[in-house]
């Protein structure tokens, strides 16, 4: 197989991915009590990333297994993101291993409040890229911006909202200031 054929076989395959991830966070959004990744996803949006300016850390170990933290955030990227690349890979193993590269790094090191909840991604990079902002926005308004990853399916599908830059900042900064957070315990003067 040469470069070209490879490359073309890999959008295909990332094309493939990025759709089902798609559809599978947007049906996570059906509720309906027979609906399992609904009462999965809830508790993905029931964490405060509108609520607190996020500080980027080193990964934990556990994420170094795709843990995240609880069963219902772990099971749902589990099951959202991991399971649809796993059978790509299974059906396209020469472009779906180096997905499934690319999936773990992502997960462990740019995913969450590097690049997913952070507010301070603005701009360009969010039209083509769900990060930040544009998927902030999903957390504001949770009929809008479904993709994952790329925001191609939102464009495609009709339900893309590029916010105005800046807007998951405004709206964090603005609870930040409805609700500051309490001095720690001990006072001002207390090492």
């Amino acid at each position: 197989m040469d470069h070209w054929s490879f490359f073309a076989g890999l959008i295909a395959c990332l094309l493939l991915w990025t759709l089902a991830i798609y559809l599978l966070h947007r049906l996570s959004h059906w509720r309906h009590r027979w609906n399992p990744l609904f009462a999965l996803h809830r508790a993905h949006h029931r964490k405060p990333y509108l609520r607190s300016l996020p500080k980027p850390a080193r990964p934990r170990w556990p994420q170094y297994l795709l843990w995240f933290g609880d069963w219902p955030s772990s099971v749902d990227v589990w099951i959202n993101m991991s399971l649809p690349l796993v059978a790509i890979a299974l059906a396209f193993p020469a472009f779906g291993l180096p997905l499934l590269a690319l999936h773990w790094a992502y997960e462990v090191f740019l995913s969450e409040e590097v690049l997913d909840h952070n507010p301070r991604v603005q701009g360009a990079w969010t039209r083509v890229f769900a990060w930040g902002d544009y998927h902030l926005h999903h957390h504001a308004v949770p009929k809008r911006n479904f993709g994952l990853l790329i925001t191609l399916w939102d464009h495609v599908f009709g339900t893309a909202r590029n916010p105005p830059p800046g807007s998951a900042l405004h709206r964090i900064e603005a609870r930040l200031a409805m609700h500051p957070k309490p001095p720690p315990a001990g006072g001002a003067g207390s090492r």
